[in-house]
């Protein structure tokens, strides 16, 4: 067997070959010691030096939620708050007393009233009474108006006439009647009444002699002072006049007089008037 080692390696070959298969027997008889707890290894291998430190890597997917926990316990009951502060009591209110003040008293030229507090006069307040207006004019009255309630001097009331004509076939003479809502101081005589005869205002007591100063229009009807001055807004198939005579207006009031001239259907008259103080 050696033979053919010997022809091929030589003397130094074999025993090499020979020195080599009886180190690896005893290398792992020795490893088989170890293992079983025999013979500890005569040395130990030489741990290498430590690599360096890896990237940290990403972070990884949330895991799925726990199971819920048990219910806690139940807390102890807290106590009881205090009771607020009682508020004080509020005083009693006070009466509020009323009276009379006569013409010159507390600031009042035309009397009134007060309110106080009872008891205390220094919480005493005025009411006081309107004071009295100036006299009023065109029929819309003042407080207080002229003694008696008479129309004032230079002051004008105005209203409108109306002819209560029969039909054609009655001639006879009909009268307008003219109400003064304020009454006259007194009556006026014929020439101071006046109708507008067509474009014109003549005095009838002078025969149709001239203008009387009637410058207002039946929408705006006006009237000198002391005088009656009567407009037409419409007069078909009627005569209207004032009456002749004497004292033609009272206090209170005066007429017209309308006569059908017996012409047509539809005849009729109406107006405004004006008297001034």
């Amino acid at each position: 067997m050696l033979s053919p080692l010997r022809n091929r390696f030589g003397i130094p070959g074999v025993i090499s070959v020979v020195a080599l298969v009886f180190a690896m027997l005893g290398g792992a008889y020795a490893a088989n010691s170890s293992s079983d707890g025999g013979a500890t290894a005569s040395a130990k291998a030489k741990r290498g030096p430590k690599g360096p430190k890896g990237a940290t890597g990403p972070a990884g997917p949330a895991g799925p939620a726990g199971p819920a926990g048990a219910k806690g316990d139940t807390g102890a009951a807290g106590s009881n708050g205090s009771n607020g502060a009682t508020g004080a009591t509020g005083t009693n209110g006070k009466n509020v007393v009323t009276g009379t003040l006569n013409a010159g008293q507390g600031g009042c030229s035309e009397g009134g009233a007060y309110v106080e507090v009872a008891g205390e006069a220094a919480t005493k307040k005025s009411v006081c009474n309107g004071e009295a207006g100036a006299p009023g004019n065109q029929g819309l009255p003042g407080s207080p108006w002229t003694a008696g309630g008479t129309l004032p001097v230079g002051s004008t009331e105005t209203g409108s006439w109306v002819a209560p004509v029969p039909s054609k076939t009655f001639l006879e003479k009909q009268f307008i009647g003219v109400s003064f809502p304020i009454p006259l101081a007194a009556g006026l005589a014929g020439e101071n009444m006046h109708y507008e005869d067509e474009a014109n205002f003549t005095d009838f007591d002078e025969g149709g002699s001239g203008t009387v100063g009637c410058t207002g229009t039946f929408a705006a009807p006006t009237a000198p002072s002391g005088h009656i001055c009567a407009y037409k807004e419409l007069v078909l198939g009627v005569n209207v006049a004032k009456i002749p005579g004497g004292t033609i207006a009272t206090a209170g009031g005066t007429l017209l007089e309308a006569t059908n001239t017996g012409v047509g259907f539809a005849n009729i008259a109406k107006g405004t008037w004006a008297v001034t103080g």
